[in-house]
């Protein structure tokens, strides 16, 4: 009976013990399978990353230093709007250079054990946005008081001015941005966190009420009131000058008239600028609310991932911007590009003191054309494109005509040509 009894025990125990190692190894393989997806997970973020970022990356550095240069080449461009577009491209610049390689790090998950370098890595990103929100309100304001107060800005709006205002926004940048690495992080949280995780080093709810609600949708609704006045104001400008104008045909009228339309496409163009800001940097910023009210988790990595490049990509349309909208940029976008691209193997177009053309230089052989004239030393070899002009010509004054064949090139200011249009 004791034998009998005690082999069907034996058999349940065996049988227990298999069952169990059955449910750890299924545990196990689960496990490991739910790690080499998120792996695998990383690998695709770091690849969708490296391949959408690295090119907006390019183009803001580029993009950006050509913008800062431009405003510096051409006398032109030195206005004060222009010199917070400046300050705008230079924050553009870094988002390009500091914070999107940055954010590539932190896509792979580095710096691997190390708190603090990947908090002053995130940081970096909030610091720049914070910047740029400024740059854009400066330049608002800037077109306000230009707008409504004509002769009062021209009074107060000088460079030095200018100087300090844009020293201003970015010491506060930095100030609105430096809470995370003052204290306000989660590092009580995460103390052994091992992975460099935006949302394991920053606090969402400093991004949702202090930054957020605080520092970035406030200063877009002031912008938003701001482009209507002027827009109302523009309107009603160019309504009564128009009524001066056919009442009196007055030329300082017509004067005016040209100034306020001037004015109103200028204030066009900063408004899309603020207007695809707004449409980059929004999802974000409303993903992150989701996510701080609803819990950590509602907010799938799927889509923030595109909502983060969309951001980054901001810093890149802004010279595109420029480029399509304003003349005087995008003639000296195009100077200069020929200038470095081609350095000197053909002409490209110099200014003056005076901001004129004053004609294409050609770096091999010493010839200069002047006015459509040929200007070469005796003995020099023949340029291929000696026999004409690269320039449109204004038509030489009769009594320039009546020379014959002469070649002195002419003195009057009358034969020199003028900026010649795109």
């Amino acid at each position: 009976m004791y034998e009998h009894d005690i082999a069907p025990e034996l058999g349940s125990t065996t049988l227990g013990t298999q069952t169990m190692e059955t449910d750890n190894f299924t545990n196990n393989t689960v496990q490991e399978t739910f790690n080499n997806s998120s792996h695998g997970n990383v690998h695709l973020y770091k690849l969708i990353g490296y391949c959408a970022e690295v090119p907006i990356a390019f183009m803001a550095i580029f993009g950006n230093i050509l913008v800062c240069w431009a405003v510096h080449h051409n006398p032109r461009l030195r206005s004060v709007t222009n010199y917070f577009i400046v300050s705008l491209a230079v924050a553009d610049f870094l988002v390009g250079s500091l914070a999107i390689p940055f954010a590539l790090t932190t896509n792979a998950r580095r710096p691997k054990n190390n708190f603090f370098a990947c908090l002053f890595m995130n940081s970096w990103v909030v610091i720049l946005t914070q910047s740029s929100i400024l740059s854009l309100l400066a330049i608002a304001l800037d077109r306000y008081f230009a707008v409504l107060s004509p002769f009062k800005y021209r009074r107060i709006a000088t460079a030095r001015r200018a100087a300090g205002v844009i020293a201003m926004t970015w010491i506060l940048a930095f100030l609105i941005g430096s809470p995370p690495m003052l204290g306000w992080n989660l590092l009580s949280e995460h103390p052994d966190e091992e992975d460099c995780i935006f949302t394991k080093v920053i606090d969402l709810r400093y991004m949702v009420y202090f930054n957020f609600f605080g520092f970035v949708l406030p200063p877009l609704l002031i912008m938003l009131f701001v482009y209507v006045r002027i827009f109302q104001a523009v309107k009603e400008q160019v309504v009564a000058i128009s009524r001066t104008m056919v009442a009196n045909d007055d030329e300082m009228a017509r004067q005016r008239s040209a100034l306020a339309v001037k004015e109103g496409r200028a204030a066009k163009l900063l408004a899309i600028v603020i207007l695809l800001f707004a449409i980059c940097w929004l999802p974000i910023h409303i993903l992150n609310c989701i996510s701080v009210f609803c819990g950590d988790d509602t907010v799938p990595y799927d889509v923030l991932l595109p909502a983060i490049i969309l951001s980054h990509a901001n810093s890149a349309m802004n010279p595109i911007i420029y480029t399509l909208s304003n003349r005087d940029f995008r003639r000296t976008f195009k100077k200069l590009i020929f200038k470095v691209a081609l350095c000197g193997l053909i002409g490209y177009k110099k200014y003056d003191s005076a901001n004129e053309y004053t004609g294409y230089t050609y770096g091999s052989h010493g010839m200069h054309m002047r006015n459509g004239m040929r200007n070469t030393p005796k003995n020099s070899p023949k340029h291929p494109m000696e026999g004409g002009t690269p320039i449109p010509l204004r038509k030489l004054p009769l009594q320039l005509q009546s020379n014959g064949d002469k070649t002195e090139t002419p003195t009057s200011s009358a034969a020199i040509p003028k900026e010649i249009s795109s």
